[in-house]
């Protein structure tokens, strides 16, 4: 997975800032919320050469980092040198000038050099959807920001105050904070002390229901029903609209493990959707729907059918939300006589049931989550999917899922063409 820093927060010497937004005339495109300084800061700062501005080439964009980039921030009225910023890093930069040739990273107070960063080809927008922890953390004077894969995105010198998303586990010692609308994560050994703060309560869901299509079609076009696996397009519209009017809420796969893992907290009304096999249809009538009301949702994608570089119509699908997994690599095709419908993964050997499967995950870009092939599983998948490193995956069983169940073998919910929004809404709710 490529890393990224979109979008970094936080309230450090918020107080400086709403004194530079008067000057600059943007104090109305500064959001500083998810983090705050330990310590307050004095107001009425006088005005200094460091507010000088000149034109900002990048407004309103995503850029990369070209290099090891310093972090700068305002102490005293004055911009410092607040850490750094890994290379290759993806930052969005707010619609405003430059400060001596440093611009501002969209909804913070941290800022850094035009010259240290380039336009990115990327267009992805970070999505947040767990429900705060009532606790707070306080970081030590210097601390490091990773990616959901534990790679380093900016180390910071300062101490900052964070709210929590994401608890620590014994397998992971990270809590995770928001960093405008991302999480990202502190080491437990980065944290001075954590307290228990007030928040606004809000109904948390105890079971998530995991809807699963395949393929879809158009009536309008002259295509017809294959089976109940076809979704026409107008049906699965109707669908997405409900989801969206009454207010559920799509959540990433990252997501949906932080609840099973009972490390993050989701709202009453979530689901995930999921789409098997990567059809051609999914991009032709699935995606435009999807973006349209800004529906995450997660592609199961059998990565030995497709071309050995992943085709841009994924590419372009993934930036706008559409998640990349796993449904194997060679393992979607017969071989097991006798067991189910046979899919590789339930007698292949060992080895290369393990070579697949992270063989797919490389495919789809570090994945994490299987789709198994036909939904057969048994004690010699299972074992597989220990060994490859898979967080979560996914049966053909009906059900929804909660965090009492095998996160191996989880239940999903099939969407069935033709069945009508009575049905639906009744194996949603």
């Amino acid at each position: 997975m490529m890393t990224t820093l979109s979008m970094l927060t936080s309230k450090k010497r918020i107080k400086y800032y709403k004194i530079l937004g008067v000057i600059l005339g943007f104090c109305c495109l500064i959001s500083l919320t998810g983090c705050k300084s330990k310590t307050d800061d004095e107001p009425n700062q006088t005005k200094t050469d460091d507010t000088q501005t000149v034109e900002n080439k990048y407004r309103n964009i995503k850029v990369k980092t070209t290099n090891t980039t310093p972090l700068y921030v305002y102490v005293d009225g004055k911009l410092v040198e607040g850490g750094t910023v890994e290379e290759g890093i993806y930052l969005d930069i707010a619609d405003s000038d430059a400060i001596q040739d440093k611009i501002l990273i969209n909804g913070t107070s941290w800022l850094v050099k035009q010259s240290d960063v380039q336009p990115a080809d990327r267009w992805f927008k970070n999505q947040t959807h767990l429900v705060p922890y009532g606790l707070e953390i306080t970081t030590k004077d210097s601390y490091t920001l990773t990616n959901d894969d534990g790679k380093n995105q900016l180390n910071r010198l300062g101490s900052d105050v964070y709210t929590v998303y994401v608890k620590p586990s014994e397998d992971d010692s990270r809590y995770g904070v928001l960093i405008q609308n991302g999480i990202y994560y502190i080491s437990k050994d980065d944290v001075q002390s954590e307290k228990e703060i007030a928040i606004e309560t809000q109904e948390l869901a105890t079971t998530l229901p995991v809807m699963m299509y395949h393929f879809f079609y158009s009536e309008a076009n002259g295509e017809t029903r294959g089976d109940v696996n076809f979704v026409e397009v107008n049906e699965f519209d109707e669908q997405c609209k409900y989801l969206v009017d009454n207010g559920y809420t799509s959540l990433t796969m990252r997501e949906v493990q932080y609840f099973m893992e009972e490390r993050g907290q989701i709202p009453v009304k979530s689901y995930a959707l999921t789409i098997d096999d990567g059809d051609p249809s999914v991009h032709k009538y699935a995606y435009p729907i999807l973006k349209e009301y800004g529906i995450n949702a997660t592609l199961f994608l059998i990565g030995g059918w497709l071309d050995p570089i992943l085709p841009y119509d994924f590419v372009e699908m993934r930036e706008d939300g559409l998640e990349l997994q796993s449904h194997s690599f060679l393992m979607h095709q017969g071989g097991c006589s006798g067991m189910g419908h046979g899919g590789r993964l339930l007698c292949v050997s060992h080895d290369e049931g393990v070579q697949d499967t992270i063989q797919s995950y490389e495919y789809v870009d570090a994945g994490f989550v299987y789709c198994y092939p036909f939904g057969d599983v048994n004690d010699n998948a299972i074992q597989i999917m220990k060994d490859a490193g898979t967080k979560l995956a996914f049966t053909t069983e009906f059900g929804k899922i909660n965090p009492s169940m095998d996160q191996l073998k989880l239940p999903r919910i099939r969407v069935t063409g033709g069945a009508g929004m009575a049905q639906y809404i009744n194996h949603l709710n």
